[in-house]
C-alpha cells in the first residue's frame, strides 16, 4: 500500500505482483514476466520515480530495446504518459527523451546502434529483451557507462531458449543478495483471465511450446525457428565445444568475414583437421578495428597463426580486397556471386553449415560470442500473399551466423588448401600422403580419435 500512495501521483497504480520491484534494494533487477503482464509500464514508471528522487547533479536514465523503432513503439507513449501530471517536464519528440524539473533526463534507445551510448554516464537503465541484442551492447557499452555512477540495471523480457537473458536469470538466483528477480507465468499472475488464456491456447498455429515459452515463462522451450541451436546443444554435449580444443601449428588457418558496420563485422577463424572443422575464435569490430587495415594489423598480432586464406563475401568487398591486400595481406579471396556457385540462396549457405555441423568443434572461450549468435539465429515465417517462407532474421545474431556460413561455403567450393573437410569427401589411404610427419607439436585432447591431416597426391 505505502507504494501505491509513493506513485499514485504520477496516474500509476501498480499491480500488487509488481510491489516487490519497486520497492527492491538491489542494484540488479530481473523480470521474466508473461506477455501483456505489464513489465514494460512497470519499469517505465519504475525509472520515473527513481528519477524524481535522485539528488545528483543532472542524472540520466536510458530504456533500451533491441531496436530503436521497437523503443519508440513499445516505450514512448507509456514514458510521456507517465511523466503527463508533473509540472515542468521537458519532452523532446525529435530525440526521445523528457527532462525532469530536477535535471534528470530518461531517454529511449535501440541496441541495434548502441554506439550512439558510448561515452555517456547512465544512473539507472531498463534493458528490454536482452536477449534479441548483440552481447558487445552490454559488455562494452552499457556497463562502463553505468561504472562511475553505482548505476543500477533492470533486465525484463520473455524467455526465448536458454540464451543471454537466461544467463541473466540464472545468476540472480544464486545471487539473491545482489539481484532482485521475478518470474511471473500467465497461470499465477492473475492478470489475463483464464478464457483469454484459453483462447490463446487455442489459437492457430499456437503450439505448446511456444505458448509456454510466451506465456508461462518457459526457458525450455525452443526458439521457435531457431537455425543452429539444436546443433550446438549437440556438439555441447558430444563435447565439441571445449577448452580442450586446440590450434594445429603447424597447419594453415582462415578466416571467413561477414562486412558490416564495426560491431557488426565478424570474422571466423578456422582450420581443418581431416575431417574435423576447428574453429579458434569470433572476432567482432569495434571503433578501433573498424577498416579493412585495422583488421589486417589485428590478424597479423595474431601470433602462432599461419595463415592460408581469407574469405569475404562478394556483396560490398571489393574495398575490403584491395585494402587488405594493399596493407599486406595475401590470399585474400571474394567467394563468387550466387549466380555462378552451387550456393543459390542464403538458405543454400544455411543448410551446408547445418550440414556440416557435426564436423565442428569450438574453442572456448575464445568462441563463446559466435556460439551465442549461431544459438540465437533464427527464421520467421512470412506471407506475401501468394507463398509462405520461412526468413532469417537479420539481427545482431545474424552477422556471425552469416560469416559461419561462409567458411563453410568457401569449404565446399575447394577454396582451403586442404580440402580433406568437404562434407561427404572419402580419403583413400592408398592415395595420401601424410602431411603431420615428424610434428610434435600440440595435440587437441578433445580429439580422442585424432588421426594426422591427409592430401590426395
Amino acid at each position: 500500500m505505502a507504494m501505491r500512495q509513493q506513485v499514485h501521483y504520477l496516474g500509476y497504480t501498480p499491480r500488487s505482483a509488481f510491489i516487490p520491484f519497486h520497492n527492491r534494494s538491489q542494484r540488479w533487477a530481473v523480470l521474466v514476466v508473461h506477455r501483456r503482464g505489464g513489465k514494460t509500464t512497470a519499469v517505465i514508471n519504475d525509472i520515473v520515480k527513481r528519477a524524481l528522487q535522485c539528488t545528483r547533479e543532472a542524472p540520466r536514465y536510458a530504456y533500451i530495446a533491441p531496436t530503436y523503432s521497437q523503443a519508440k513503439d513499445v516505450a514512448w507513449a507509456m514514458l510521456k504518459k507517465a511523466v503527463g501530471q508533473i509540472e515542468g517536464v521537458t519532452v523532446s519528440e525529435g530525440e526521445l527523451h523528457v527532462t525532469l524539473p530536477n535535471g534528470a533526463r530518461i531517454r529511449l534507445y535501440g541496441a541495434d546502434n548502441y554506439d550512439r551510448l558510448r561515452g555517456i554516464y547512465l544512473d539507472g537503465v531498463a534493458i528490454d529483451e536482452s536477449a534479441d541484442m548483440a552481447p558487445e551492447a552490454w559488455t562494452e557499452v552499457i556497463m562502463p557507462a553505468l561504472a562511475d555512477r553505482d548505476g543500477w540495471v533492470v533486465w525484463i523480457g520473455t524467455p526465448k531458449g536458454k540464451d543471454a537473458f537466461y544467463d541473466v536469470w540464472r545468476k540472480a538466483q544464486e545471487e539473491r543478495d545482489k539481484y532482485f528477480s521475478l518470474m511471473l507465468p500467465a497461470s499465477e499472475s492473475g492478470i489475463l483471465a483464464p478464457d483469454v488464456l484459453a483462447a490463446q491456447r487455442q489459437a492457430p498455429g499456437m503450439t505448446e511450446a511456444v505458448y509456454n515459452q510466451e506465456f508461462e515463462c518457459s526457458f525450455d522451450a525452443p526458439i521457435p525457428g531457431a537455425i543452429f541451436s539444436a546443433c550446438v546443444n549437440k556438439a555441447r554435449s558430444e563435447g565439441r565445444i571445449s577448452r580442450d580444443v586446440m590450434h594445429y601449428a603447424g597447419l594453415p588457418v582462415y578466416t571467413a568475414f561477414d562486412i558490416g558496420a564495426p560491431t557488426n563485422t565478424k570474422c571466423w577463424i578456422f582450420q581443418t583437421v581431416v575431417d574435423r572443422i576447428l574453429f579458434l575464435e569470433c572476432l567482432t569490430g569495434d571503433e578501433n578495428c573498424a577498416t579493412p587495415a585495422a583488421w589486417v594489423n589485428r590478424l597479423k598480432q595474431k601470433t602462432g597463426y599461419t595463415y592460408g586464406g581469407h574469405f569475404l563475401p562478394h556483396d560490398g568487398a571489393v574495398i575490403w580486397l584491395r585494402s587488405m591486400q594493399d596493407a599486406g595481406l595475401s590470399s585474400v579471396v571474394t567467394l563468387p556471386p550466387d549466380a555462378t556457385t552451387k550456393v543459390q540462396s542464403e538458405w543454400g549457405n544455411i543448410n551446408q553449415a547445418v550440414t556440416a555441423f557435426p564436423q565442428c568443434w569450438f574453442k572456448l572461450p575464445e568462441c563463446y560470442d559466435g556460439l551465442e549468435a549461431l544459438e540465437a539465429f533464427h527464421s520467421k515465417q512470412e506471407n506475401d500473399g501468394h507463398t509462405l517462407r520461412n526468413i532469417p532474421i537479420h539481427n545482431w545474431a545474424s552477422h556471425a551466423s552469416t560469416a559461419f556460413g561462409y567458411a563453410h561455403q568457401a569449404i565446399r567450393l575447394g577454396l582451403l588448401v586442404d580440402r580433406s573437410a568437404m562434407p561427404g569427401r572419402a580419403v583413400d589411404p592408398s592415395k595420401t600422403k601424410v602431411l603431420l610427419a615428424g610434428y610434435n607439436g600440440p595435440r587437441p585432447t578433445a580429439i580422442s580419435s585424432f588421426r594426422p591431416i591427409v592430401r590426395k597426391i
